[in-house]
C-alpha cells in the first residue's frame, strides 16, 4: 500500500510539474525612454494654377449695330414692297440691313480681329508625403529588465501600472 502511495504522490508530483500555469496581474514599472514613432502619409493637397488667357473676337462682340441695321433695313423694305410682296420686301431689307451693318462693322475694326485677355484660375491637386505621429514606443524597467511595448499615449509620469502576463512554458 505505501508503495502504491509512493507512485502516486511521484506521478503527481511530475504531471503536475508538467502544467503550464498562466495568469496576469498589474504592477508598477520606471519609464526609461519615450520615443516618437512617426509614418508617412500620402495627402492629396489643393492649390490655384493661374494664368492668361487669350481669346480672339471678331466685332465688338455687340449685336446692337447688326440690329439697327435690320429695324431700318426693314422699314425701308417695308415702304418699297406692295400688295402680296410687302412682307418679302420688308424681310429682305431686315437682312440686308443687318448684313450691311456687320460689314460696315468689321471694315471700322482695322484688323477685323480684338484680343482678349483675362485671368483664368483652376484649381488643382498635387500629393504630398506628410509626417504624421504614428505611436510611442515607451520602454520601461521592470524587474531589472527594459521591456518595450507601442502606446497611443504618452505616459504622464516616470512610474507607469503595468499589466503583467505569465505564461508557462510548454514542454
Amino acid at each position: 500500500m505505501q508503495a502504491i502511495l509512493k507512485i502516486s504522490l511521484i506521478s503527481l508530483f511530475i504531471f503536475s510539474s508538467q502544467l503550464t500555469f498562466a495568469g496576469s496581474f498589474v504592477d508598477s514599472a520606471t519609464v526609461t525612454s519615450v520615443e516618437k514613432v512617426y509614418k508617412n502619409y500620402r495627402v492629396d493637397e489643393p492649390y490655384q494654377d493661374c494664368y492668361i488667357q487669350e481669346t480672339v473676337q471678331s466685332g465688338d462682340g455687340s449685336a446692337t449695330n447688326e440690329l439697327m441695321g435690320a429695324v431700318i433695313g426693314g422699314a425701308i423694305g417695308n415702304k418699297l414692297g406692295k400688295g402680296d410682296g410687302n412682307d418679302a420686301m420688308t424681310l429682305f431689307g431686315a437682312l440686308m440691313g443687318a448684313s450691311i451693318a456687320n460689314d460696315a462693322e468689321k471694315l471700322a475694326n482695322t484688323s477685323g480681329k480684338k484680343v482678349i485677355r483675362q485671368e483664368v484660375c483652376e484649381t488643382k491637386t498635387r500629393q504630398v508625403i506628410e509626417k504624421r505621429l504614428s505611436h510611442y514606443l515607451v520602454t520601461v524597467d521592470y524587474a531589472g529588465r527594459d521591456v518595450s511595448f507601442k502606446s497611443n499615449r504618452r505616459p504622464s509620469s516616470d512610474v507607469i501600472k503595468i499589466e503583467v502576463t505569465v505564461d508557462g512554458l510548454g514542454n
